[in-house]
């Protein structure tokens, strides 16, 4: 069976990693049939949504550290070129999860390590059980923070909390994680599917081209200033105001009923 499963179905876009035998550790393989699964939904007009989770009761244990554990013997210089290659390619992944307007949710479970962070801190929204852990252990085997967590992650804790993270190579249960701010809300195993159906059923009252707008423009707002931001709504706001979705919220918002939205496949 495939290491990861994909599945479209209920206007959502659904990734499975599925290596329970290992925690669901991510390789490259999976990594990259990751990417072109993401890339092949952007301008999906079907998809509304994109679910990510794990097979086997946790969500992944990030890196494979069997894997990793071979390239002990080879030297030095060729050990930096395998990780920087693999590394490297394994960040495509995450720039393509970057680029897509629609909601990501992450569904966790069990543990999540490593490239597993990487998921969770991309993600809009993270639905969790009572036995997720988190653990930031790329420090307690000599390795950064990557993939993205060192973007992501001071964004969401702030800068001095990841830098704690790392320093101590943290490990936080449910209820630390939602303290601070990684973990949305915390559900028994038999809830979450339920949890997932009401927050995607919230997705209703937005139009999505507006919404998915909103979330390019926070997520690259930090490279720009603030009147170059302003500028960047407005083009943004021209965009919207041409297409049915605007028409029909300003319509449904006069006769006092729910809008009824597109998308993108208006």
């Amino acid at each position: 069976m495939s290491e990861v499963l994909f599945d479209k179905r209920d206007g959502g876009a659904f990734v499975i990693f599925n290596r329970p035998q290992a925690r669901n550790a991510l390789n490259p393989e999976m990594m990259h049939a990751t990417r072109n699964f993401l890339d092949s939904i952007r301008d999906d007009p079907d998809v509304r949504y994109v679910v990510l989770r794990g097979a086997g009761g946790n969500f992944s244990a990030g890196g494979d550290l069997a894997a990793y554990a071979d390239t002990l013997s080879l030297p030095d210089a060729h050990r930096r070129a395998f990780f920087e290659a693999r590394v490297g390619g394994n960040g495509a992944c995450f720039l393509s999860l970057d680029a897509l307007a629609i909601p990501v949710i992450s569904l966790l479970q069990g543990a999540a390590a490593g490239a597993g962070l990487s998921f969770l801190l991309a993600s809009d929204f993270v639905l969790a059980t009572g036995d997720a852990m988190l653990v930031f252990a790329q420090t307690r085997v000599g390795l950064p923070f990557d993939l993205g967590l060192t973007h992501y992650l001071p964004r969401v804790v702030g800068a001095k909390k990841a830098r704690q993270l790392a320093f101590t190579g943290a490990r936080l249960d449910a209820d630390q994680a939602r303290a601070l701010g990684i973990i949305d809300e915390i559900h028994s195993a038999e809830a979450l599917e339920d949890a997932l159906k009401t927050l995607v059923r919230s997705f209703s009252a937005t139009a999505p081209a507006a919404a998915g707008r909103t979330k390019s423009l926070i997520n690259s707002s930090a490279s720009f200033g603030l009147a170059d931001q302003m500028h960047r709504e407005v083009l943004t706001i021209g965009q919207c105001v041409t297409e049915p979705d605007f028409r029909e919220g300003v319509e449904a918002f006069l006769a006092k009923r729910r809008a009824v939205f597109k998308g993108r496949g208006s």
